[in-house]
């Protein structure tokens, strides 16, 4: 390909970051014939570091070419395509034609099946039993409206005496659920995917473990996620296209772009965050003619005991698993995030140009970058703000030409193996046993030698721990613990909170849920009448008041922010905040102490935490990084009209 460019090419924009910084003297020639560049799945890309990463590098490929390519973007689920359009030409948006499927009568077969988890015992003690859906609702049917409200957070809580166990068992949720998806998959080709690589890990094991007790001739079970190492992904990915019925369960590695061949039903345990997400890993199944998408979602909540909390008795995974499925059957999808200033993809994109062109000038990198570039809510100001926290770093200098180079530390980052990809990475070992690698750990999560863990469905014990190498020697092993993968939960859209509220307040059953869902959804809108949920926001609990302001996870950070700038210490759950404050009037008074306290976006801001979450981050200016936390990570115009609408 380099020696005769020609074809297609398909590549990452990692692996296209890689040619300006290693091969940047022969991208005008390997790409002068350049006349087209397809985008797959288009939408994964807006709003995020990925995809203004590779904005980057299309605006640096046509500087470089002179060429304008024709660009196509392809998705199945875009949300709104006018945000594609502007993707795809910021400059030339009238020119971007959409081509819509006209056909879309494709048959769906859903399923919302709810588990209960064993309660946590540091919460609720070892003695607590895991109830069926059938007691959950005698167990909340014999509460209080004051039980209720102060479940979880005064002494009156430990009255909540249990419900009969005569129908407890001691298997817990995943083991439910390993039953469930022995019995319904494995006729056929099948994707389970899961929200995290712990999850996948441990729901993995117990397939394997039930495959061994029924004595299978082979295990149809396979494990396909970022962990995992390459080879026994791609061992994976063949057997779903062999015909052989395969099921794997897999994390987002599989959600979309990877050919697996046809796929007979989904399974999703724990309801995603985004309604794009749930509709994605629909697609996967039912892509042939004639058949239908098929979907079994697993929701776990956890068994209420003595401590439950209010938030936990209205069950809000149930609510958003099936939030999320009306938003989809209602084709709303979320709208991509366009407001992020991108600092710590900026950083990289500067280190970047200055190892590929040598050196440049200050205005020919703002201009370059934040002009012709996707980077254009940077101005000159905070572009050099930028340049001059970089320089005090000792990592770029100027030289007495004017023109900017990199410093030897600047030169040792782009030099990193880690470099190409704009997003953050964490340090792995690799794990393997005799010459097979199994996969990678993140160093905060290794096990000491002794100790029995479980990677890619299996389990392992460490014979010996390498830190020279990065390597983690195993082998073969009974019993084990899941590594802590780390990873944060998703950010719910203020539309998804406020159809989880539609669902609590009325009084229809979907028909797709089965028994134990329509318990716990019963349950939770008992528990939501008893309190008053279905009159008002605010509740009078336990030494203060709980409001319930049904909004997203930006806006209930910000709303817990406001409070503590106005000396008020809140506590926030999934769902609402507890306030101490004696009664309604008082909270009135402090909505409009808020209203009247005219915070500034630097103040807002400077209270988020964590500050430093993109690979960057920790090389921007203080202020600027602020300003990125406030307009990335925080709503202030919704928590306010929220504020207002709740006094």
């Amino acid at each position: 390909m380099r020696r005769n460019p020609g074809g297609i090419l398909l590549i990452t924009p990692e692996s296209l970051e890689s040619n300006f910084i290693n091969y940047g003297s022969q991208v005008p020639r390997l790409c002068r014939e350049l006349e087209f560049i397809v985008i797959d799945e288009v939408h994964s890309f807006l709003g995020n570091v990925r995809g203004i990463h590779l904005l980057s590098l299309l605006s640096r490929l046509r500087a470089a070419t002179g060429r304008q390519p024709r660009m196509l973007g392809l998705s199945a689920t875009l949300g709104d395509p006018e945000m594609g359009r502007r993707f795809l030409a910021p400059d030339a948006i009238p020119t971007v034609t959409l081509i819509q499927e006209t056909n879309a009568g494709r048959q769906v077969r859903f399923a919302l099946k709810a588990v209960l988890k064993r309660p946590d015992s540091s919460k609720a003690g070892e003695a607590t039993p895991r109830l069926s859906s059938a007691e959950v609702t005698k167990f909340v049917r014999g509460k209080s409206a004051e039980q209720l409200l102060s479940a979880g957070e005064s002494p009156v809580a430990e009255n909540m005496t249990s419900a009969s166990t005569a129908a407890s068992t001691p298997a817990d949720d995943l083991d439910d659920i390993a039953d469930d998806i022995v019995r319904h998959f494995t006729t056929s080709t099948n994707l389970i995917f899961v929200n995290s690589r712990r999850t996948a890990e441990e729901l993995a094991v117990r397939a394997h473990d039930r495959v061994t007790k029924l004595k299978w001739p082979h295990d149809r079970f396979m494990i396909h996620h970022g962990s995992v190492a390459k080879e026994m992904r791609e061992e994976t990915e063949a057997a779903l296209k062999s015909g052989v019925p395969t099921t794997a369960i897999c994390s987002s590695t599989l959600e979309m772009g990877i050919d697996i061949g046809s796929v007979r039903t989904v399974g999703q345990i724990d309801p995603p965050w985004s309604v794009a997400s749930l509709i994605q890993r629909l697609g996967r199944s039912g892509r042939r003619e004639g058949e239908a998408s098929v979907m079994r979602l697993y929701v776990r909540e956890e068994s209420p005991h003595s401590r439950s909390r209010l938030t936990d008795l209205l069950f809000p995974d149930l609510l958003r698993g099936i939030a999320l499925t009306r938003l989809m059957q209602q084709k709303w999808l979320e709208p991509a995030d366009e407001q992020r200033m991108h600092l710590s993809t900026l950083v990289h994109q500067i280190f970047s140009h200055l190892k590929q062109m040598g050196g440049m000038t200050a205005t020919k990198l703002h201009a370059s970058l934040a002009v012709d570039g996707p980077f254009r809510s940077i101005n000159e100001t905070d572009f050099a703000a930028i340049l001059r926290n970089l320089a005090t770093k000792q990592l770029i200098e100027q030289i007495p030409t004017g023109e900017i180079i990199l410093a030897p530390a600047g030169e040792q980052i782009t030099s990193a193996h880690d470099f190409y990809a704009a997003f953050k990475s964490t340090e792995m070992f690799t794990v393997r046993h005799d010459k097979m690698q199994i996969g990678e750990l993140p160093l905060d999560a290794l096990p000491p030698a002794g100790q029995v863990v479980v990677l890619a469905g299996r389990r392992w014990l460490v014979q010996e721990i390498d830190p020279a190498s990065k390597t983690v020697w195993v082998s073969p092993a009974r019993g084990g613990k899941v590594p802590v993968f780390l990873g944060n939960g998703g950010e719910l859209h203020t539309r998804v909170v406020q159809e989880m509220r539609a669902v609590l307040l009325e009084t229809d059953e979907p028909n797709y849920l089965d028994q134990p869902a329509r318990d716990l959804l019963k349950a939770a809108r008992h528990v939501a009448r008893k309190v008053g949920l279905d009159k008002a926001e605010l509740l009078a609990a336990s030494g203060g008041v709980r409001w319930f302001p049904w909004v997203g996870t930006r806006c209930l950070r910000t709303l817990s922010i406001l409070a503590e700038l106005n000396g008020v210490a809140c506590e926030t759950d999934r769902l609402s905040l507890w306030l101490p404050l004696a009664n309604g009037q008082n909270f009135a008074g402090f909505c409009q102490q808020l209203l009247n306290a005219n915070f500034t976006p630097h103040a807002v801001g400077s209270k988020v935490t964590p500050r430093s979450v993109e690979k960057y981050d920790d090389l921007l200016p203080d202020d600027l990084l602020t300003k990125a936390c406030f307009t990335e990570r925080l709503a202030l115009k919704e928590a306010l009209a929220s504020i207002k609408g709740g006094c």
